[in-house]
């Protein structure tokens, strides 16, 4: 469901990303660790790509738990990457999807609050810190 209900994290990705998306989460996790696990955020990746089914999402997630994935019908994730600023595109031969490397940070009523770019070059303690910005 999309806008999710409640604070929310929503990294833009896929799961076949063999860089950008698995660092992001990796640092992402001890982030709202270190923000105590706080029980009102929700944190999801949001697939670009068409082919990540849920059941593909929930396999890959399990070991980002409590990361939620989402997925839906083309037109509507294109609906919201044009709204977010998110670029992306097959790579030439399509098995990777070249994508902006973003975060959105939304509210309580699902508003985008702010958008961050280049996530997977934020170190944890940066993480932290946005997200703790969206908690106050």
């Amino acid at each position: 469901m999309f806008p999710p209900r409640g604070l929310a994290v929503v990294l833009f990705g896929y799961t076949r990303c063999p860089d950008l998306c698995p660092l992001t989460l990796g640092r992402l996790l001890p982030a709202y660790e270190a923000l105590g696990s706080p029980p009102d955020l929700q944190l999801m990746l949001l697939s670009v790509d068409e082919r990540d089914t849920p059941q593909a999402l929930q396999t890959y997630l399990r070991g980002f738990a409590p990361i939620q994935g989402l997925t839906g019908k083309p037109e509507a994730i294109r609906q919201i990457a044009d709204v977010a600023r998110v670029e992306y595109n097959p790579a030439p031969g399509g098995r990777l999807i070249f994508h902006t490397d973003a975060m959105a940070l939304l509210d309580s009523e699902g508003r985008l609050v702010r958008m961050l770019y280049g996530v997977s070059r934020l170190s944890t303690a940066k993480l932290k810190e946005e997200i703790a910005r969206l908690l106050r």
